[in-house]
């Protein structure tokens, strides 16, 4: 553009000196023999008009000027070869070049490895030849031949930053944690400006526990505009939260000052607040322990802020600590943390009717494995019901998991300032580990399906008390044992209201009644929870002998009423007698060897409808039931379980 700015420039002087000229005609006189020897005029001047002349002129200055090109073309034409030569073998290996960074970034490291061979023939000692090569050779993992080049690399100028961080990468991978943090320290006394230089100083000043240091750092890199200003001040906070834990024990009140500047640039910063809680609930100020983690609760309620406020009042009763989280919920509102917080002080208290009324939104909008590990805590610690413990133990097993403290796929139960993996700062998020995700078997509990999980209430009374015969039995519910007095043992005779029968005859209408009230004791029992038991046990032989007597002297005093002879009342009697006697051996022969299933007996329960009697008039052993027994009423209902919630 300057050069097209010249050419006119002079094309417009010319033009104008063109113009004056021919407005002021007039003639240049040479005097020049051989001109007017040539013109036929010897000895004469020879006039040519003033245009003509500055044409001449002009055209001299182009003729003189292109023969001097002309000459200096063919004198120069060896260098112009050679130059031309030099800079197509240039571009030939630059061509090489490139195509060799394609290749080795693609991951193609034969053909890397020939191209670098080729741009190194074309180029020499290029800095970007030498780039080549170390990336070829850490593509081969030749890790000894890329560190020898990246050393090389540090004699140039050009190439000392680019072979700094391949040597800062280099140590890291290899866990050199002084040679990296001696290069990027190298790198930041020579460029203030690298980022990376500038966040590995700071990385390795806090790991190593030098929190002056990594502050210092965390300024001059905010300062050369490194990171943003919002990131400084978290990331300050963070650094000077990790330096009030480490000052904690050694210096409170150094502790109690650095933790409070935290807190004021992070209120959303957990750990700020807990550690400020527990320095000064140790200086002996409650109060202001207390004021700040109300303030970082309503920031973002957490767990660990409860369980800070919770331990302020170490000396307090469980139920002030309850009064205290009262608050705490009605801070938070509807989140689950209070709602949570709340619950485990109501269990601490034995409030169990507030912590599951605290429990019951959570149950039914989000329910966690922490809010199902609460309420089998309700169960065991309210009822003492291991049934029910287990089976929201088993709930939470399937629940989705609570929030910890994530660094990438690292889970640590406590807060730290810096990932121990990779060493960045803040990396600590409060959130749902991955690999815990729930089970999408847990899912929200509806209030109807809550109330259907309560603990079944039994009755209050200790006693039930039910009518028969006009006799008044009573069952005690603890012992789980009903007995009736006037039954006969299985497969004996029953000599209710003076009327003799035997096992093979068909009760009277009164037996009916009175096996009818029986069955509804047992269900009445059973519903409450108690066992119906078998009352007959070796205790009642004695018994079943004074039945025996009775039935005798009952069958002679019918026979003598009835006319007949005392030899065939007597014949009677032995009849009676050698019945009794087969039926004794009988049973004597069902009995078992061991005289402890004889025991056992009375626990087995009597809840089947069948009696065990066979279609040809036998019984099979062992019994269902009671013979005696009708089963449920076919016109009674089953009495119907009853619930508490909360």
């Amino acid at each position: 553009m300057f050069r097209f700015l010249v050419f006119l420039l002079v094309v417009l002087a010319l033009a104008l000196l063109f113009a004056w000229v021919a407005d002021n005609p007039g003639n240049v006189f040479l005097q020049w023999e051989w001109l007017a020897a040539q013109m036929g005029r010897p000895g004469e001047e020879v006039g040519i008009p003033l245009t003509l002349a500055f044409a001449l002129l002009i055209g001299l200055i182009f003729i003189i000027m292109l023969a001097w090109s002309i000459l200096r073309g063919i004198i120069g034409a060896p260098s112009m070869v050679s130059t031309y030569l030099g800079n197509r073998k240039r571009e030939k290996g630059y061509k090489a070049l490139s195509k060799g960074l394609i290749a080795a970034s693609s991951g193609d490291a034969s053909t890397a490895r020939k191209l670098t061979k080729e741009s190194k023939k074309l180029l020499g000692q290029d800095p970007l030849v030498s780039l080549l090569g170390t990336q070829t050779a850490i593509l081969e993992g030749k890790r000894d031949e890329a560190r020898e080049n990246f050393k090389a690399m540090l004699g140039d100028d050009s190439t000392k930053m680019v072979a700094l961080r391949g040597l800062f990468m280099e140590a890291e991978r290899q866990g050199e944690a002084e040679a990296a943090r001696h290069y990027a320290e190298e790198a930041a006394k020579a460029d203030a400006t690298l980022p990376w230089a500038g966040n590995a100083k700071l990385r390795y000043a806090a790991a190593d526990g030098d929190w002056d240091e990594a502050i210092t750092t965390l300024e001059s890199n905010r300062s050369a505009g490194l990171i943003e200003k919002a990131t400084a001040k978290r990331q300050r906070a963070v650094l000077l939260t990790g330096k009030a834990m480490s000052k904690e024990d050694e210096n409170p009140d150094y502790a109690l000052k650095l933790s409070k500047e935290a807190f004021k640039l992070a209120r959303d910063l957990a750990p700020a607040a807990t550690t400020f809680a527990r320095v000064s609930t140790r200086l002996g100020d409650p109060k202001g322990a207390r004021k700040i983690l109300e303030a970082a609760w309503k920031q973002a309620p957490h767990p660990e802020l409860a369980e800070a406020y919770a331990a302020v009042g170490s000396g307090e009763s469980v139920k002030d600590r309850l009064e205290h989280a009262k608050k705490l919920a009605s801070i938070a509102g509807d989140n689950p943390e209070g709602k949570l917080a709340l619950a485990t002080a109501a269990i601490n208290a034995t409030e169990w009717d507030i912590a599951r009324k605290a429990l019951e939104s959570v149950l039914t909008t989000s329910p966690t494995e922490r809010a199902y590990l609460l309420m089998a805590d309700i169960e065991e610690g309210q009822h003492g019901d291991k049934g029910r413990m287990r089976d929201w133990l088993a709930r939470a097993v399937r629940a989705p998991a609570d929030p910890a403290w994530v660094a990438g796929n690292y889970v640590s139960d406590e807060w730290m300032p810096l990932s121990p993996i990779t060493g960045d700062i803040d990396a600590f998020e409060w959130k749902v580990p991955v690999q815990q995700l729930g089970d999408e078997s847990a899912p929200v509990m509806t209030l109807e399906e809550l109330k259907a999980e309560a603990t079944v209430i039994t009755p209050e009374a200790d006693e039930v008390t039910i009518n028969a015969e006009d006799e008044v039995k009573t069952v005690d519910v603890e012992d789980a044992v009903i007995v009736e007095a006037g039954e006969p043992a299985d497969g004996e005779t029953n000599t209710g209201n003076d009327k003799t029968e035997t096992a093979d005859e068909k009760p009277s209408t009164e037996d009916n009644d009175t096996a009818t009230k029986a069955a509804s004791v047992a269900a009445a029992t059973a519903a409450a929870g108690a066992i119906v038991v078998d009352a007959a046990n070796d205790d009642t032989a004695d018994e079943k002998a004074d039945t025996s007597s009775e039935s005798k002297s009952t069958d002679n005093a019918s026979a003598m009423t009835n006319g007949a002879a005392p030899d065939s009342v007597d014949t009677a009697t032995s009849e009676t007698e050698k019945s009794n006697d087969t039926k004794s051996a009988d049973k004597e022969t069902q009995k078992p060897d061991d005289a402890d299933a004889n025991s056992d007996m009375p626990n087995k329960l009597a809840a089947d409808t069948t009696s065990g009697e066979k279609d040809d008039g036998s019984v099979e052993f062992p019994l269902k039931r009671r013979p005696d027994d009708p089963g449920p009423h076919p016109d009674k209902e089953p009495p119907k379980k009853g619930f508490k919630l909360f």
